[in-house]
């Protein structure tokens, strides 16, 4: 009997099962295709500890090319440029994993400009971070569009605002002038050159502390 299998698996035969095994342990395919190999294997039944004692793919990274795969799908599902589906089918999970939290369609917004600026995954979590908390303003100003990159402009902006050290501005300004995509965002943020005021952080308030005493 393979390596924790489980008995009377519906889906699968054993014969299919050893193939995906034997796939997973000698990396054959793309990674898309180890996803799905792992997301079958675990619909009937095996435990990530199993698959990895039978191919040598760490539980850590089975997840990560689970849920990438998943994300490569709907990319795909959306109409991605074929470049980009071509680039992501072949290599950086660990990129199209950052955007999981996205919708469909800022899954696909955020892997086509994370493959024209060369992302790595470190880009790619900061930029789908920004494209969540940006849908989450109530008002978010005209200047700015849902373009990923007019995000990535508008939190750059926000953020050397911010700053009174010259140096951490100028470094926040430079950042936002290198994404901004429309031009209302480069003015934007081309004020910031001559407008030296600064936008103090907000706190949150502080809760009231009350000492409790017996009697």
């Amino acid at each position: 009997m393979t390596i924790g299998a489980p008995d009377n698996s519906p889906e699968l035969s054993p014969e299919e099962i050893d193939a995906m095994l034997l796939a997973l342990r000698r990396k054959q395919g793309t990674w898309t295709t180890w996803g799905d190999h792992c997301q079958q294997l675990r619909k009937v039944g095996y435990s990530d500890q199993a698959i990895f004692e039978a191919t040598g793919f760490e539980p850590i990274q089975q997840n990560q090319i689970m849920v990438a795969a998943q994300v490569y799908k709907t990319i795909v599902q959306e109409g991605a440029a074929e470049a980009v589906q071509t680039h992501f089918g072949q290599r950086a999970s660990d990129i199209l994993y950052e955007f999981r939290i996205l919708s469909p369609s800022d899954r696909t917004a955020a892997a086509e400009f994370a493959f024209t600026r060369q992302m790595d995954m470190m880009d790619a979590r900061e930029m789908a971070k920004a494209i969540k908390d940006f849908c989450r303003i109530s008002q978010p100003p005209t200047e700015f569009t849902n373009h990923p990159g007019d995000i990535l402009a508008y939190f750059a902006w926000r953020a050397a605002k911010q700053k009174t050290d010259l140096q951490a501005r100028s470094l926040l300004i430079a950042k936002g002038l290198k994404y901004a995509q429309t031009e209302p965002a480069r003015r934007q943020i081309e004020r910031l050159l001559t407008d030296f005021s600064t936008t103090p952080t907000q706190h949150a308030p502080r809760l009231p502390v009350y000492r409790l005493e017996s009697d």
